[in-house]
């Protein structure tokens, strides 16, 4: 297991799974006799699935970050891929990902360099990286961290 997000809208848990390639999706309860094996599902993903994060969507979609497969994928809440975002070869090696707007998603990665850059949600084009004219937020400055909470009004 990797990343964890937790949807209040859909009442699920999502877990990644590095080793299985897949995510889980498990029901939020707060009665254990309301558990049911049967709303637990899984879907395949691709290669070394890490970090988790949802969409501003209704219901929210969920990222996945792709480490070995150098994309990131947007899955409904019911495993359904809605869409595949591959990134250029120097950002191949994704650990994190989430959405700032429909337009822009921002991606923790390492290859040359560890670093958090700003792509095209539609493309995975290059927009913005640390140390280009326009800086991220200092809240977005690489670190040893994996993943990190944004606020969408940074």
């Amino acid at each position: 297991m990797y990343g964890l997000a937790v949807c209040s809208v859909t009442g699920r848990l999502y877990i990644s799974d590095w080793d299985n390639d897949c995510v889980h999706s498990v029901p939020l309860v707060t009665d254990e006799d309301d558990v049911d094996d049967d709303d637990s599902t899984s879907w395949n993903v691709a290669n070394q699935p890490a970090g988790l994060s949802l969409t501003a969507d209704d219901p929210p979609n969920v990222l996945v970050a792709c480490h070995g497969a150098g994309k990131i994928q947007e899955w409904s809440p019911d495993g359904v891929l809605v869409r595949e975002i591959q990134l250029a070869d120097e950002s191949k090696l994704v650990w994190h990902a989430v959405q700032l707007s429909d337009a822009e998603l921002v991606v923790s990665h390492e290859g040359s360099q560890h670093r958090v850059i700003v792509v095209s949600a539609h493309d995975g084009e290059l927009l913005r990286s640390c140390g280009q004219v326009r800086p991220l937020p200092a809240l977005l400055q690489p670190s040893t961290e994996r993943s990190r909470r944004v606020e969408p009004n940074f």
